[in-house]
């Protein structure tokens, strides 16, 4: 059988859509109604085709003919609109997931035809339905055996089914009945093409070139950072590199007055003593950018004007932690009424996060801050860690749009969990607003630039970097392509030259 073999930087989340994590055997396992195309526009995947009324209140999807979940049930609209609606209140006892807002109900027209009626006309809708956090799944199975949903079943209706699961291990085998996919950048199936994927949890960075480097793999995520210009000119391998979607941030939480993370005084002073280009080196050999504001640069809402003109001032950081009464002590580390500036950082146990940790508590032992990182492994155990409320922690969302991201994570109806520092800004919360009541891309523009000044000047967490996305992939193998719209290459057309 012909197998391809990834690394990956993280151990596995269970295939379930309400694991800890989306990891890359779910983009091969399950399919979305819609799929976000390397042109960032949407393109048929599980819908072929769709119409928006003239007041642009309904969105009407038609499916494609005969679709099937691996297990053979069928995925009529009813079965699609059936994992959407666990989708959409699933996450949370008492509200939908945020990026739902502009919804008020999804109707069964028929039994290839859903209906998506709106409270106002949005012209981000595909957003929600391309998104790996609705990615279409057998309801009715999960129902039955929600235990076994995730790793000994994982019920969806892309080109490969699950043979085998562990956090460390992944065996997906192609399915004979894979229809196809419409969207042409996706490529075709047949004869030619792969018939299993093997992935592989490899943490350590160097353990995982060396293994591609030896031939035990045939691609990989996240290699060394000092090693990719290497890698670039290595005639063996293809380096795919853009801009990630994703943002590093430092977590402070708001209950912890003692420490004054209530005060936006403390949370600018720690701001401004980061040097965020020298955690880029520190962290991802340069591989990346420095960020004062939530979106990455590369996003097509990104506000220039965030992060023009901020940097590091530490004589001003010095000043508005005085002002705050935190004043050096003998040792070295700020004081105020007894209590020292000392605190707790939960942070992944990864290359990567280790790294941008303890960097970021250097920079600010400089201004008499003590940072203490605890490493916590990823993802379960770090999100349980960060839910039991800590002083401070070092998150990294990652997602296919931006805006939809920052709201769960800074948004005071989003507490406590994503925006696990209790963060409350009304002025951030009215841009949010905004965001997803807009009914034009003029809309959509003006609310993001709203947010990201909100949240480079309120600090609702303090935004550090967005790393460059780097995969690796022996030149043997074709079919293969991350793109810089989405999160994970697709499998469909993958095929190893022999």
């Amino acid at each position: 059988m012909e197998t391809l073999r990834e690394a990956f930087d993280y151990p596995f989340s269970r295939l379930d859509p309400f694991g800890a994590h989306i990891d890359p055997p779910s983009v091969a396992i399950y399919e979305t109604v819609v799929v976000k195309g390397p042109d960032a526009d949407p393109h048929p995947y599980l819908a072929a085709n769709w119409t928006i009324s003239p007041d642009g209140h309904e969105w009407t999807f038609r499916l494609r003919p005969n679709l099937r979940f691996h297990s053979g049930a069928r995925c009529d609209a009813a079965g699609v609109a059936a994992a959407l609606h666990r989708l959409r209140w699933g996450f949370y006892e008492d509200r939908q997931s945020w990026y739902w807002d502009p919804v008020d109900r999804v109707e069964v027209e028929s039994q290839d035809t859903l209906r998506f009626r709106l409270h106002h006309p949005c012209p981000n809708l595909p957003s929600l339905l391309w998104g790996t956090h609705t990615a279409i799944f057998n309801e009715d199975l999960r129902a039955r055996e929600p235990e076994a949903f995730g790793d000994r079943l994982a019920d969806g209706t892309g080109p490969f089914r699950l043979t085998s699961w562990s956090p460390e291990h992944v065996v997906a085998e192609r399915w004979a009945e894979y229809p196809g996919a419409p969207a042409k950048f996706l490529g075709s199936t047949g004869s030619a093409k792969v018939e299993a994927v093997e992935w592989i949890a490899i943490t350590d960075e160097v353990e995982r070139l060396k293994a591609l480097e030896e031939g035990r793999i045939h691609c990989l995520h996240g290699p060394v950072p000092s090693e990719i210009e290497r890698l670039e000119g290595d005639s063996r391998f293809r380096v795919f590199r853009h801009g990630q979607r994703s943002n590093f941030y430092l977590g402070l939480n708001w209950s912890a007055t003692e420490l004054g993370f209530d005060d936006l005084k403390v949370r600018q002073a720690i701001s401004l003593a980061i040097d965020r280009e020298g955690l880029v080196q520190a962290a991802v050999g340069g591989h990346g950018r420095g960020t004062w504001g939530p979106l990455p640069e590369w996003d097509p809402m990104y506000e220039a004007a965030v992060d023009a003109g901020r940097k590091k001032d530490a004589v001003q950081a010095d000043r508005l932690l005085n002002e705050a009464g935190w004043v050096r002590s003998a040792g070295g580390v700020r004081e105020k009424a007894g209590q020292r500036l000392e605190f707790e950082c939960v942070i992944q146990d990864d290359d990567v996060h280790r790294r941008l940790g303890y960097a970021l508590a250097g920079q600010l032992g400089q201004v008499g801050i003590s940072l203490l990182p605890r490493p916590v492994q990823p993802f379960k155990e770090f999100y349980s860690a960060v839910e039991a409320g800590p002083a401070s922690f070092i998150n990294k969302w990652l997602w296919q749009d931006a805006m939809d991201a920052i709201i769960g994570f800074s948004a005071s109806w989003c507490r406590p969990f994503p925006n696990a520092q209790k963060s409350s800004v009304p002025e951030l919360d009215a841009a949010y607003h905004a965001w997803v009541r807009a009914t034009s891309h003029q809309e959509m523009k003006e609310a993001a630039s709203r947010a990201q000044h909100a949240v480079a000047d309120r600090l609702p967490y303090i935004p550090l970097l967005t790393p460059d996305d780097v995969w690796v992939v022996d030149r043997r193998v074709h079919g293969y392509q991350p793109y810089p719209a989405t999160l994970y290459p697709f499998y469909h057309s993958v095929w190893i030259e022999h």
